[in-house]
This record gives C-alpha cells, sequence and structure tokens, in this order.
C-alpha cells in the first residue's frame, strides 16, 4: 500500500509538474507570437521610414536642382541690371553733355543776336 501510495502521489508531482510546464510553454508561445508580431510590425514601420526618407531625398534633390537654376538665374538678371545701370549712368551722362552744348551754342547764339544789334 505505501507503494501504492508512493506512487499515487509521485504521479500526482508529476501530473501538477507537467500542467505548470504546459501553462509556462503556453506563456511562452504567447509571447513568442506577440514578439513576432510586433518585430513584422516595427520592419514595415523600418520600410514605410525608409521609404519616406528616399522619397524626401528625391524632392530635396529636386529642390537643389531648382535652387541652383534659380541662383544662375539670379546671377544673369543681376548682370542685365548691372549692366542697363551702367548704360543707363552713360545715357545721362551724355545727355548733360548734350545739355552743355545747347547751353553754349544758346550762349553763342545770344552774342551773336546781341553783336548784329
Amino acid at each position: 500500500m505505501e507503494r501504492l501510495d508512493a506512487a499515487k502521489k509521485k504521479y500526482n508531482a508529476t501530473k501538477d509538474r507537467l500542467t505548470r510546464e504546459k501553462n509556462t510553454q503556453e506563456n511562452l508561445e504567447r509571447g513568442n507570437k506577440l514578439s513576432v508580431e510586433e518585430y513584422k510590425e516595427s520592419e514595415n514601420m523600418m520600410q514605410e521610414v525608409e521609404k519616406e526618407i528616399r522619397e524626401l531625398k528625391e524632392t530635396l534633390f529636386k529642390d537643389s536642382q531648382k535652387l541652383f537654376k534659380l541662383r544662375a538665374e539670379q546671377a544673369n538678371l543681376i548682370g542685365d541690371i548691372s549692366g542697363t545701370l551702367s548704360a543707363s549712368r552713360n545715357l545721362q551722362a551724355s545727355i548733360n553733355k548734350l545739355k552743355q552744348e545747347k547751353q553754349r551754342q544758346q550762349e553763342l547764339l545770344y552774342n551773336s543776336e546781341y553783336q548784329i544789334q
């Protein structure tokens, strides 16, 4: 009888241990499943971020090219403005010379008319 009781105790202890191990295994499997899902989710997020980075880099490159063209155009316009200002100053100087020449000729004409009288 003692052997039977000892065997039953051993059986019950083993059965309890098996139940605990099964519960532990189920918990570990659930944790593993959650970890795999989180890993897949983070992989998807990483791919989305990488895609966004690529798109932003392309946009930056296009904007940089546009800026380069605009700066070249700005330099050309500044050159045109500078040339136009120089031409304007030269024309103003010519106008002033002509005004002085006109004034001199009017003075000569006035003196001539004065002498004729």
